[in-house]
């Protein structure tokens, strides 16, 4: 019987050889079905592959807060009975067509007998049913009782995270105020998933550990206390760091946020305006206090402030300087990192206070909501001129008002956003979904972003990082057949009406993503990706003006497959193709197996990967998500040519310790860029999780 093999041959064969073996390797797969096995829960690693496999800028502060949701959920299910639209919602497992298909269901039937009964609610199938109960349960009416939340901060969960790791060879040696470790601490309480609180330490490579600019020992520190469903009046009350979400990102999104990916249909921003913050990124959370109050049977208020100092570069007044006589800041930095001299300089340079306001009016079928945002800065934000920036915000005090609205009826989901900044520009998202048949879900929408339209945390989806200079139009499907095949589809259609940085003209581009996944059994499944996407920038032709088109095609098949209840086979090959206007054809290679071991009676576990790349350049680079230790996240970019692998071992020693180590080492056989590293790349991760 064949079976997909758990090592790979090695790299230095014949181009020929070593694409056709990883060409056959998912086939191989295809072949191998007949072993069987047992219905497993879905690890954290696959929703994170589901979640962030197409998103080239996912954070691992993304991860954590997820993750951390997930386990925290394991460990105390949802009560399908008494849960509300928002805990379905911040799973980020389901669209908000059907999360309203199954309240609308429990409004009418009552109660919900037993989890079976999940599979009688419209456009339901049984994957969304497993899914949901990995976290979520049908309770008694005598499981219902609720013990008060004072007692939370005697009674719950704990748990100690401890994380160190180190990469060989550090590329700021020498440069940094600090040595090469990274050092992380998080201490966690929750109880009764209405009550949470903790802290957060953390210590980047290269940042010093106390001494010099950081005497008080790690270089960031979070503290916080979240509270939900405290009362009848109180339903969420915030304190420390806490990350918000208001509409569809218009105006505010500071936590988790899906783009644009093979989940072509979820594209509506729905859940928990605030959440607890209590991840290692430094930049997207707001310090302060938060709440949200109950005003009557349909009336919600969520008021926030937050005052806390952010990372920015400041320029100093220069006496000569008429146009520029104050301090002032020409960015704000998000990498968290303070390594180097000038990294420590912009480090808690500026004041940052931001003040918020959301009226909700919710029913059974309409909701809308209307938000307000104040920012103030202590020095005014004045960036550098350059005919790119010349919409962009300039000043000390930035406001914004949005109205947000979803209105659903039979199947049908109408949704939006439309903002206002303070200078008068309106940017508004709008979009449908509906399902036209049961086994369909089809989705529209319609963004109009305008060049001058100003805001620091805007979010939404869009080709722009921010919410300006961009009108588009978004088209997907999510197709459901014979109960195993599943079709996802989305075109991206869309046109920048002002110039871009690289990008001397208004410019346009489209996007196509498809994906077919086929689940043959419970133990098997694999799905082929194929992705198409041309922007308009500058040409790179020496003597040629203007705009060039830059395409980029991607092609991945890939396989899952339990060998055994214990052991688990991942497939991957994807070739990438980019071609610019005026320049040669480049393509790359990347292909990866992996094997995941879980023996029976051992507290041992276990994940290998080892992987092989070949691109021309850096524009056909491969992105991969990788399986990290828990609460990190790993997605490298793959450029030139080389090998990588990595181990991730975990050990339950008893009921309250776990013990976790990582090793990733990175081959560079050929660098595609001057500045590229050529060699061995290694880094070491250790971590320590305690549990009372």
């Amino acid at each position: 019987m064949p079976v997909c093999l758990p090592t790979l041959p090695a790299y230095y064969g014949t181009k020929t050889i070593r694409r056709t073996f990883y060409l056959l390797l998912p086939l191989l797969c295809l072949f191998s079905t007949n072993l069987k096995g047992q219905n497993e829960e879905q690890s954290s690693g696959e929703l994170l592959e589901n979640f962030f496999r197409d998103n080239e800028q996912a954070s691992e502060s993304d991860a954590q807060l997820l993750l951390e949701r997930y386990e925290n959920l394991r460990n105390n299910p949802l009560d399908l009975n008494r849960c509300t639209p928002e805990d379905l919602l911040d799973l980020q497992l389901f669209d908000e067509l059907k999360v309203r298909n199954f309240f609308l269901y429990r409004q009418q039937f009552g109660p919900l007998l037993n989890a079976y009964e999940l599979q009688a609610v419209p456009g339901w199938d049984v994957n969304d049913c497993k899914r949901l109960l990995e976290f979520a349960q049908v309770r008694t009416s005598l499981d219902q009782r609720r013990k008060p939340i004072s007692r939370g901060f005697t009674e719950g969960d704990n748990e100690l995270l401890a994380r160190w790791g180190r990469p060989q060879p550090f590329a700021f040696a020498g440069r940094s105020e600090g040595g090469s470790d990274a050092i992380a601490l998080r201490y966690r309480h929750s109880f009764d998933n209405r009550l949470r609180f903790g802290f957060t330490a953390d210590k980047d490579p290269g940042e010093a550990f106390f001494r010099k600019s950081n005497r008080q020992g790690f270089d960031f520190y979070s503290v916080h206390l979240f509270g939900q469903n405290i009362n009848r009046h109180i339903k969420t009350l915030a304190i420390g760091d806490y990350s918000v979400r208001f509409g569809q990102g218009l105006l505010l999104q500071t936590g988790f946020a899906a783009g644009k990916s093979a989940e072509s249909v979820a594209i509506v921003r729905g859940g928990r305006k605030l959440n607890a913050y209590s991840a290692f990124g430094e930049a997207f959370f707001y310090r302060g206090a938060a709440a949200t109050i109950r005003l009557a049977k349909h009336w919600e208020l969520t008021a926030l402030y937050s005052n806390r100092r952010r990372d920015a570069n400041l320029v100093l007044p220069d006496s000569s300087d008429l146009e520029q006589p104050e301090i002032a800041f020409t960015s704000l930095q998000s990498s968290g990192l303070h390594r180097t001299p000038s990294e420590i300089d912009d480090e808690g340079a500026l004041r940052e206070q931001a003040a918020a306001v959301s009226v909700a009016y919710a029913n059974a079928s309409l909701s809308i909501n209307a938000n307000f945002l104040h920012l103030r800065y202590a020095e005014p934000w004045q960036p550098q001129e350059a005919p790119y920036r010349k919409y962009v915000f300039r000043g000390n005090t930035l406001n914004g008002g949005s109205v947000d609205y979803s209105w659903r009826q039979r199947n049908w989901l109408l949704f939006g956003e439309t903002a206002m900044s303070d200078n008068g520009a309106v940017a508004s998202v709008n979009g449908v979904l509906f399902s036209p048949h049961r086994i369909v879900t089809l989705a529209v929408m319609n963004r109009y972003l305008p060049a001058n339209y100003q805001s620091v945390y805007a979010n939404p989806i869009a080709e722009v990082t921010g919410a300006a200079n961009e009108y588009g139009t978004y088209f997907g499907a999510d197709i459901r057949l014979l109960r195993r095949l599943q079709v996802n589809f989305y075109a991206d259609v869309w046109r920048h009406p002002w110039l871009r940085f690289g990008v001397d003209a208004p410019s346009r581009g489209h996007e196509y993503l498809a994906r077919v996944l086929w689940t043959k059994s419970k133990t098997f499944n694999a799905y082929v990706l194929w992705q198409s996407e041309l922007k308009e920038r500058n040409s790179d032709v020496e003597g040629v003006l203007g705009l060039a088109d830059n395409r980029r095609d991607r092609l991945r098949l890939h396989s899952v497959y339990k060998v055994h209840p214990k052991m688990e086979l991942r497939s991957r090959v994807e070739w990438t193709f980019y071609h610019a206007d005026g320049l040669p054809k480049a393509g790359g290679f990347f292909a990866f197996q992996e094997a995941v071991v879980s023996p029976g009676r051992l507290p041992v576990s276990a994940a290998f990967r080892y992987a092989v790349f070949d691109t021309d350049n850096f524009d056909s680079r491969v992105f991969a998500y990788e399986t990290d230790l828990f609460s990190a996240i790993s997605i490298p970019a793959f450029s030139g040519r080389g090998t990588r692998w990595y181990l991730n071992l975990k050990w339950r020693v008893n009921k309250w310790l776990r013990l976790e180590g990582r090793v990733e080492q990175t081959d560079q056989l050929r660098a595609v860029t001057s500045a590229g590293f050529t060699g061995k790349e290694v880094f070491w991760k250790l971590q320590a999780r305690i549990k009372w």
